[in-house]
């Protein structure tokens, strides 16, 4: 069984490329605590999929962290909506985050959000929001210019009697293009997605048709 003694404070650390000088998040580093680093990671790429991302969230998961500690809230991430349940995980398991350059600390000594935390997840909230309505606007607005071309737009995908809406906007879907987009590999998002490599073509194709 894990004690309080056992648990250790966690140190994240990413850059977008190996190249990227790291320094100035490794010379924060103190004695004890436990590094997850993840180098060449763009922070478009959702945490629970990065290496040491996915590491650190199951070394929360089973009670091994006590806190965990970033340079800046962004070494999280680049997509607000990532950003948010990157910290709603975290903090489902009583863990806070302190973010050192920000002087941002996400949880107090009860384990209740901090007014600062509070006003920061309500600002992520409104822009998750605003970028949400803002890119199924871009995709209506898509969809309709190629309407207009009945040999690009067929209302449904090939095979399907669901609407190509409401395909678009499933979580698992948005996830495949935004995966795409990042380039990752057709084979690395059947991995991680554990979907069909064929369904990935077929988006891939349609995304190119109707969305660009």
């Amino acid at each position: 069984m894990i004690t309080i003694m056992d648990k250790k404070i966690a140190y994240y650390l990413r850059t977008s490329h190996y190249l990227q000088n790291i320094s100035t998040q490794v010379d924060k580093v103190e004695d004890g605590w436990k590094i997850y680093k993840d180098e060449g990671i763009s922070g478009r790429t959702e945490f629970s999929i990065r290496p040491s991302g996915k590491k650190l969230l199951q070394d929360i998961k089973d009670g091994k962290i006590s806190s965990v500690k970033i340079l800046r809230i962004d070494r999280l991430g680049r997509n607000v909506q990532d950003i948010l349940n990157t910290i709603n995980i975290i903090h489902s398991y009583g863990v806070p985050i302190n973010s050192l350059s920000e002087g941002i600390t996400t949880l107090d000594d009860k384990g209740n959000v901090t007014p600062t935390t509070g006003l920061l997840v309500n600002v992520l909230s409104s822009l998750s929001e605003f970028f949400y309505h803002q890119n199924r606007e871009k995709m209506l607005i898509g969809i309709e210019l190629a309407k207009q071309n009945p040999e690009k737009y067929k209302g449904r995908l090939p095979g399907s009697t669901e609407d190509l809406d409401k395909y678009m906007n499933k979580p698992k879907t948005k996830k495949i293009l935004e995966m795409l987009k990042q380039g990752n590999s057709i084979r690395s998002i059947v991995r991680i997605l554990e979907c069909s490599p064929n369904s990935i073509y077929k988006l891939k194709k349609l995304s190119q048709n109707v969305l660009n």
